[in-house]
């Protein structure tokens, strides 16, 4: 990993910042070129529409790139001296120039933020330094993994790829289909976990985000069961907003999660309004979804409503109009 990924990888550039800091709209490129060391060297940054960054770094005495910059093998003070120089002048770009994201690569962010929305879980970062020191875990709350995001070297899951830094999300899987997801473009035998029950999912738009989600529902499921993220407190607090609603009347998954000051997370609502018969008599009948549905294959539902005076539109649904609170 160069010194510019390695700054870079888990930024985004903002066009006005940079523009502001010295950056020049080349076309191709946003181009800066900024003196340092009193001088005696210059730093040639180029950032590229895909947030690509590439950078020389010119020994002004002798107008040359200064190749030891990019050599191990050169460990003198002076050379790392240039080096701490250069990625000093870096950072400041990146505070200045850029926001922060979970993860290089664009999908891996997406993937972070839908599993935040359905399962209310965010990355942790439990490796502080070195070569993983930007993977991220998702647990369950009893701290189990399901989910596991890597930049890794591509090679490391087909040895016939060209060098590649790429994200890829390792996810347990039925042990019975591992075999033909294997099969699949863009799935491989997990990096670093066992193979017949992980596999590594490259983050790179290979699959379908819907797809992606799809395995990690399974891996979810098949590390803790459905429970096993939804800790008491969220749970109590579900089910006592559900208790308060009266008779005749109805709520949506929406409406709870609202309440609960968790907007975007309707689908957890669900979830424990599913699994209410473990936590004791609630009235879970009476939450349906935004548009009036009920729950598929619960007939007894709007048997229960009805007999509570709550009345249903033709198309099945309730009239949210009238019922909802």
């Amino acid at each position: 990993m160069t010194t510019e990924q390695k700054v870079f990888s888990r930024r985004r550039f903002i066009t006005m910042r940079m523009t502001e800091y010295g950056f020049i709209n080349m076309g191709a490129c946003y181009s800066l070129s900024e003196k340092f060391m009193d001088g005696d060297f210059t730093a040639e940054i180029r950032v590229y529409e895909n947030g690509s960054v590439q950078g020389r770094v010119i020994d002004n005495m002798i107008g040359e790139e200064y190749i030891p910059l990019r050599m191990p093998n050169y460990s003198g003070a002076f050379v790392g001296s240039v080096r701490e120089a250069y990625e000093a002048l870096l950072l400041d770009i990146a505070e200045k120039c850029c926001n922060e994201v979970a993860f290089a690569s664009d999908q891996s962010n997406r993937i972070t933020a839908l599993i935040q929305e359905r399962y209310s879980v965010e990355p942790d970062f439990p490796w502080d330094e070195g070569r993983h020191e930007t993977s991220g875990v998702f647990r369950h709350s009893n701290n189990k993994w399901f989910g596991l995001i890597m930049n890794i070297d591509r090679r490391h899951l087909d040895k016939n790829s060209a060098e590649e830094m790429t994200d890829v999300i390792n996810l347990k899987v039925d042990e019975n289909r591992a075999a033909a997801l294997h099969k699949i473009r863009g799935i491989y035998p997990a990096y670093h976990m066992n193979h017949s029950k992980w596999i590594s999912v490259t983050l790179d738009d290979t699959l379908d985000d819907r797809d992606v989600m799809d395995l990690v529902d399974e891996s979810f499921r098949l590390t803790n069961g459905a429970a096993g993220i939804l800790n008491e407190r969220l749970i109590r607090e579900a089910l006592d907003i559900a208790d308060s609603i009266p008779p005749g009347k109805v709520m949506s998954y929406g409406q709870i999660a609202a309440l609960m000051g968790r907007p975007k997370n309707a689908r957890l609502v669900g979830k424990i309004m599913s699994m209410q018969d473990r936590f004791g008599n609630h009235p879970c009948h009476r939450v349906v979804n935004s548009a009036g549905r009920t729950v598929p294959g619960w007939k007894e539902q709007r048997e229960l409503l009805e007999a509570e005076g709550v009345e249903f539109k033709e198309n099945g649904n309730v009239d949210m109009r009238r019922f909802r609170i």
